[in-house]
């Protein structure tokens, strides 16, 4: 059950990933792309399919998002998924979305700026400061409830237009100084949520990037396999493997394979081998 117990929305992220090293010149083929449907707060891969050479992610992830069955659900998504047909098909299956705007859209970003310039923010977080090695960083959120659009028919399942500032102070190591990199985002959202939620969504919406894509690059080596012939089965089974483990509450996965290589009892220990 996907249901958080205390009645919290689940947030589901969207991405594509390629597999780098599927690629095959002789056969005139390209590198795979895959898209995964992950869970924010259980690290779960609900979803994880290829995409045919000849269409791209966008109406792949809207199939998925009918054919995953899940309701009551926020998909997130990054700006190339920033379309009607992928509002309207959430709203059909009783889900919603949050999603980034960028020049893809351009009239729509210009009403997002201009909103947030000239409109006071119905609600403002700035989450505390996050210090780690070689860096600063924070953000600030500012919701504009009820966002009168260009286009009100074309993105009438807006509810809301979210505007993210991030503060980011990087340590360079060579020139011995903090250098700054700060950007402003903007997004789009058919659920009205208050700031401090929004701000936990569109965070973890990039774990997809970082405890699904990094894992599988960095710990499986999954852009180094050179797996030409259906590389996108062994890219399942790097899924189901994750997904086990996940499910076996491991933080570390580098490890965890170390500890599987030197004493496979280890795996047969799992919940869900059999």
């Amino acid at each position: 059950m996907l249901a958080n117990n205390d009645g919290e929305k689940q947030f589901i992220g969207y991405d594509g990933k390629v597999l780098r090293g599927s690629f095959d010149h002789f056969k005139d083929q390209k590198a795979i792309q895959v898209l995964s449907a992950f869970t924010s707060d259980k690290h779960i891969i609900l979803g994880h399919e290829e995409i045919d050479s000849k269409t791209n992610e966008i109406p792949m992830a809207q199939k998925m998002m009918k054919d995953l069955g899940l309701s009551n659900c926020v998909f997130t998504f990054d700006a190339l998924h920033c379309q009607e047909k992928t509002l309207q098909i959430a709203k059909e299956t009783n889900n919603d979305v949050i999603v980034q705007v960028k020049g893809n859209q351009k009239t729509l970003l210009d009403d997002c700026q201009s909103i947030a310039a000239i409109t006071t923010p119905d609600g403002v977080y700035r989450e505390p400061i996050n210090k780690t090695r070689n860096r600063i960083e924070s953000r600030q959120v500012e919701i504009f409830n009820s966002p009168s659009l260009t286009h009100n028919e074309k993105w009438k399942e807006v509810e809301v237009v979210v505007k993210v500032e991030r503060y980011r102070e990087v340590f360079d190591t060579k020139a011995k100084v903090w250098k700054n990199s700060d950007e402003i985002s903007f997004y789009i959202s058919t659920i009205a949520l208050n700031a401090p939620e929004f701000c936990h969504a569109i965070r973890e919406h990039w774990g997809i990037e970082n405890r699904n894509h990094h894992v599988r690059d960095v710990t499986m080596g999954e852009d180094n396999s050179r797996i030409r012939t259906n590389p996108h089965i062994f890219a399942k089974l790097r899924s189901v493997a994750l997904n086990i483990m996940r499910k076996n509450k491991v933080k570390n996965v580098s490890i965890e394979l170390y500890k599987n290589c030197m004493n496979f009892n280890n795996v047969l220990d799992y919940i869900g081998i059999f």
